[in-house]
Protein backbone atom coordinates (compact mmCIF):
# COMPACT_ATOMS: atom_id res chain seq x y z
CA UNK A 1 0.00 0.00 0.00
CA UNK A 2 2.84 2.19 0.79
CA UNK A 3 2.60 3.01 -3.14
CA UNK A 4 -1.04 3.22 -3.59
CA UNK A 5 -0.73 6.81 -4.52
CA UNK A 6 1.68 6.73 -7.28
CA UNK A 7 -1.47 5.86 -9.48
CA UNK A 8 -3.29 9.61 -7.90
CA UNK A 9 -0.09 11.15 -9.04
CA UNK A 10 -0.74 9.30 -12.74
CA UNK A 11 -4.43 11.06 -12.94
CA UNK A 12 -3.27 14.81 -11.35
CA UNK A 13 -2.77 16.65 -14.70
CA UNK A 14 -6.27 15.81 -15.53
CA UNK A 15 -7.31 16.39 -11.93
CA UNK A 16 -6.32 19.76 -11.01
CA UNK A 17 -7.40 21.40 -14.04
CA UNK A 18 -11.11 20.59 -12.66
CA UNK A 19 -10.11 23.45 -10.16
CA UNK A 20 -11.43 26.55 -11.79
CA UNK A 21 -8.10 28.31 -11.71
CA UNK A 22 -5.64 25.58 -13.28
CA UNK A 23 -6.25 25.19 -16.81
CA UNK A 24 -5.27 21.98 -18.52
CA UNK A 25 -2.17 23.77 -20.67
CA UNK A 26 -1.00 24.42 -17.02
CA UNK A 27 -1.34 21.00 -16.11
CA UNK A 28 0.01 19.39 -19.48
CA UNK A 29 2.59 21.99 -20.93
CA UNK A 30 5.62 20.67 -18.56
CA UNK A 31 9.19 19.56 -18.91
CA UNK A 32 8.13 15.60 -20.24
CA UNK A 33 11.62 13.89 -19.03
CA UNK A 34 13.22 16.91 -16.21
CA UNK A 35 15.24 15.66 -13.85
CA UNK A 36 13.36 15.09 -10.75
CA UNK A 37 14.96 15.02 -7.30
CA UNK A 38 14.73 12.38 -4.96
CA UNK A 39 12.13 13.97 -2.38
CA UNK A 40 9.50 14.05 -4.92
CA UNK A 41 10.09 10.69 -6.97
CA UNK A 42 6.94 9.84 -7.53
CA UNK A 43 6.56 12.82 -10.34
CA UNK A 44 8.14 10.21 -12.27
CA UNK A 45 4.25 9.26 -12.50
CA UNK A 46 3.12 12.83 -13.10
CA UNK A 47 5.82 12.65 -16.51
CA UNK A 48 4.47 9.16 -17.22
CA UNK A 49 1.35 10.55 -18.05
CA UNK A 50 2.21 13.12 -19.89
CA UNK A 51 4.15 10.72 -21.98
CA UNK A 52 1.02 8.58 -22.77
CA UNK A 53 -0.62 11.48 -23.51
CA UNK A 54 2.24 12.45 -26.20
CA UNK A 55 2.19 9.33 -28.10
CA UNK A 56 -1.90 9.06 -27.69
CA UNK A 57 -2.37 12.60 -29.21
CA UNK A 58 0.46 13.36 -31.32
CA UNK A 59 2.42 9.89 -32.31
CA UNK A 60 5.64 11.37 -30.46
CA UNK A 61 7.17 12.24 -27.39
CA UNK A 62 7.37 16.02 -27.07
CA UNK A 63 9.54 17.66 -25.07
CA UNK A 64 7.06 20.11 -23.71
CA UNK A 65 3.93 19.55 -25.11
CA UNK A 66 1.51 21.13 -27.56
CA UNK A 67 -1.39 23.08 -28.34
CA UNK A 68 -4.27 20.96 -28.09
CA UNK A 69 -5.33 21.72 -31.99
CA UNK A 70 -1.13 20.30 -32.77
CA UNK A 71 -2.84 17.02 -33.97
CA UNK A 72 -1.87 16.52 -37.72
CA UNK A 73 1.18 14.38 -36.53
CA UNK A 74 -2.07 11.48 -35.75
CA UNK A 75 -1.56 9.60 -32.44
CA UNK A 76 -4.22 6.44 -31.96
CA UNK A 77 -6.70 9.13 -29.97
CA UNK A 78 -6.85 11.57 -33.03
CA UNK A 79 -6.53 8.70 -35.36
CA UNK A 80 -9.41 7.01 -33.84
CA UNK A 81 -11.50 9.97 -33.15
CA UNK A 82 -11.20 11.21 -37.21
CA UNK A 83 -14.09 8.81 -38.17
CA UNK A 84 -16.27 10.30 -35.61
CA UNK A 85 -15.58 14.15 -36.31
CA UNK A 86 -18.22 14.12 -39.13
CA UNK A 87 -20.74 13.08 -37.36
CA UNK A 88 -19.84 14.93 -34.35
CA UNK A 89 -20.28 18.05 -36.82
CA UNK A 90 -23.33 16.74 -38.04
CA UNK A 91 -25.13 16.22 -34.35
CA UNK A 92 -23.83 20.02 -33.53
CA UNK A 93 -25.98 21.23 -36.87
CA UNK A 94 -22.46 22.10 -38.33
CA UNK A 95 -21.97 24.73 -35.53
CA UNK A 96 -18.32 23.11 -34.76
CA UNK A 97 -15.23 23.85 -36.50
CA UNK A 98 -13.49 20.28 -37.91
CA UNK A 99 -10.51 21.21 -35.26
CA UNK A 100 -13.60 21.13 -32.36
CA UNK A 101 -14.86 17.97 -33.81
CA UNK A 102 -11.45 16.17 -33.51
CA UNK A 103 -10.66 17.61 -30.04
CA UNK A 104 -13.89 16.66 -28.58
CA UNK A 105 -13.96 13.24 -30.56
CA UNK A 106 -10.34 12.48 -29.43
CA UNK A 107 -12.06 12.52 -25.66
CA UNK A 108 -14.85 9.73 -27.07
CA UNK A 109 -12.21 7.74 -27.65
CA UNK A 110 -10.29 8.45 -24.27
CA UNK A 111 -13.51 7.51 -22.21
CA UNK A 112 -13.68 4.51 -24.67
CA UNK A 113 -10.46 3.32 -23.75
CA UNK A 114 -11.92 3.78 -20.11
CA UNK A 115 -14.69 1.64 -19.96
CA UNK A 116 -12.95 -1.44 -22.01
CA UNK A 117 -10.39 -1.02 -19.35
CA UNK A 118 -12.88 -0.81 -16.56
CA UNK A 119 -14.98 -3.99 -18.36
CA UNK A 120 -11.60 -6.56 -18.86
CA UNK A 121 -10.48 -5.52 -15.31
CA UNK A 122 -12.87 -4.23 -13.08
CA UNK A 123 -11.10 -4.58 -9.94
CA UNK A 124 -9.36 -1.47 -11.29
CA UNK A 125 -12.13 1.04 -9.56
CA UNK A 126 -12.09 -0.49 -6.01
CA UNK A 127 -8.40 -0.08 -5.81
CA UNK A 128 -8.42 3.40 -7.26
CA UNK A 129 -11.23 4.43 -5.18
CA UNK A 130 -8.47 2.86 -2.01
CA UNK A 131 -5.80 5.14 -3.35
CA UNK A 132 -7.47 8.15 -3.34
CA UNK A 133 -8.65 7.44 0.53
CA UNK A 134 -5.29 6.43 1.50
CA UNK A 135 -3.44 8.91 -0.31
CA UNK A 136 -5.88 11.75 1.19
CA UNK A 137 -5.34 10.18 4.70
CA UNK A 138 -1.57 9.35 4.48
CA UNK A 139 0.19 11.48 2.18
CA UNK A 140 -1.51 14.71 1.22
CA UNK A 141 1.35 16.68 2.42
CA UNK A 142 4.45 14.65 0.11
CA UNK A 143 1.58 14.87 -2.57
CA UNK A 144 0.75 18.71 -2.41
CA UNK A 145 4.73 19.29 -2.32
CA UNK A 146 5.28 17.45 -5.35
CA UNK A 147 2.58 18.56 -6.92
CA UNK A 148 4.10 22.38 -6.33
CA UNK A 149 7.33 21.46 -7.03
CA UNK A 150 6.26 20.35 -10.36
CA UNK A 151 4.30 23.07 -11.59
CA UNK A 152 5.69 25.87 -9.51
CA UNK A 153 1.78 26.42 -8.17
CA UNK A 154 0.59 28.20 -4.90
CA UNK A 155 0.52 25.64 -2.38
CA UNK A 156 -2.69 26.78 -1.20
CA UNK A 157 -4.37 26.40 -4.59
CA UNK A 158 -2.59 22.92 -5.01
CA UNK A 159 -3.92 21.77 -2.17
CA UNK A 160 -7.78 23.08 -3.04
CA UNK A 161 -7.32 21.57 -5.99
CA UNK A 162 -6.41 18.18 -5.04
CA UNK A 163 -9.19 18.25 -2.32
CA UNK A 164 -11.65 19.53 -4.66
CA UNK A 165 -10.55 16.74 -7.58
CA UNK A 166 -10.34 13.83 -5.66
CA UNK A 167 -13.80 15.02 -4.94
CA UNK A 168 -14.56 13.38 -8.24
CA UNK A 169 -13.21 9.91 -7.66
CA UNK A 170 -14.75 8.60 -3.93
CA UNK A 171 -15.76 5.06 -4.66
CA UNK A 172 -19.63 5.41 -5.26
CA UNK A 173 -18.99 8.47 -7.56
CA UNK A 174 -16.61 6.76 -9.88
CA UNK A 175 -18.33 3.66 -9.92
CA UNK A 176 -21.35 5.29 -11.74
CA UNK A 177 -18.85 7.40 -14.03
CA UNK A 178 -17.45 3.90 -15.27
CA UNK A 179 -20.70 2.76 -17.54
CA UNK A 180 -21.82 4.00 -20.80
CA UNK A 181 -24.49 6.34 -19.42
CA UNK A 182 -22.24 7.91 -17.23
CA UNK A 183 -19.39 8.55 -19.41
CA UNK A 184 -21.76 10.09 -21.95
CA UNK A 185 -23.02 12.17 -18.40
CA UNK A 186 -19.22 13.82 -18.30
CA UNK A 187 -19.13 14.02 -22.27
CA UNK A 188 -22.26 16.14 -21.98
CA UNK A 189 -21.50 18.33 -18.66
CA UNK A 190 -18.27 19.61 -20.26
CA UNK A 191 -19.68 20.55 -23.63
CA UNK A 192 -23.12 21.07 -23.09
CA UNK A 193 -23.38 22.03 -19.44
CA UNK A 194 -25.86 18.70 -18.97
CA UNK A 195 -28.08 20.63 -21.00
CA UNK A 196 -28.96 18.27 -23.90
CA UNK A 197 -32.06 17.38 -25.47
CA UNK A 198 -32.59 13.64 -26.22
CA UNK A 199 -31.41 13.20 -29.63
CA UNK A 200 -27.83 14.53 -28.46
CA UNK A 201 -27.86 12.52 -25.81
CA UNK A 202 -28.52 9.71 -27.96
CA UNK A 203 -25.70 10.53 -30.54
CA UNK A 204 -22.95 10.73 -28.35
CA UNK A 205 -23.92 7.51 -26.91
CA UNK A 206 -23.87 5.89 -30.14
CA UNK A 207 -20.69 7.85 -30.90
CA UNK A 208 -19.32 6.81 -27.44
CA UNK A 209 -20.51 3.22 -28.62
CA UNK A 210 -18.69 3.11 -31.85
CA UNK A 211 -15.80 4.32 -30.17
CA UNK A 212 -15.66 1.60 -28.04
CA UNK A 213 -15.77 -0.90 -30.91
CA UNK A 214 -12.87 0.82 -32.23
CA UNK A 215 -10.33 0.68 -29.79
CA UNK A 216 -10.56 -3.16 -29.61
CA UNK A 217 -6.60 -2.65 -31.16
CA UNK A 218 -5.76 -0.89 -28.04
CA UNK A 219 -2.99 -3.47 -26.26
CA UNK A 220 -1.49 -2.79 -29.21
CA UNK A 221 -0.98 0.97 -28.84
CA UNK A 222 -0.39 0.19 -25.01
CA UNK A 223 2.25 -2.09 -25.93
CA UNK A 224 3.89 0.41 -28.29
CA UNK A 225 3.63 3.08 -26.15
CA UNK A 226 5.72 1.59 -23.45
CA UNK A 227 8.23 0.44 -25.43
CA UNK A 228 8.48 4.34 -26.79
CA UNK A 229 8.44 6.13 -23.18
CA UNK A 230 11.40 3.36 -22.31
CA UNK A 231 13.23 4.28 -24.95
CA UNK A 232 13.25 7.94 -24.10
CA UNK A 233 14.62 7.19 -21.00
CA UNK A 234 11.91 7.40 -19.14
CA UNK A 235 12.73 5.93 -14.95
CA UNK A 236 9.61 4.92 -13.02
CA UNK A 237 11.97 3.45 -10.42
CA UNK A 238 11.23 3.93 -6.75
Amino acid sequence: PDHHDILIYNVMPDILPIHRDITPEMTHRIERLRTVPPEHGKARFIQFHLLVDDLSHHGHITRRGHDRFENASGGYAYRKGAALAQNLIELHGGKITAEEALYRSHLLIEMAVDLVVYGRYPEIVELFSQAVEWTLENRLESLVGTLVWSYSLPEALVRDAVVQGMAAYRNEILRRSVSLEGRTDLFLHKFYGGVAGEKVRSGIRDLLQRGIESVADMEEFLSATLQEIAKAGFDGDL
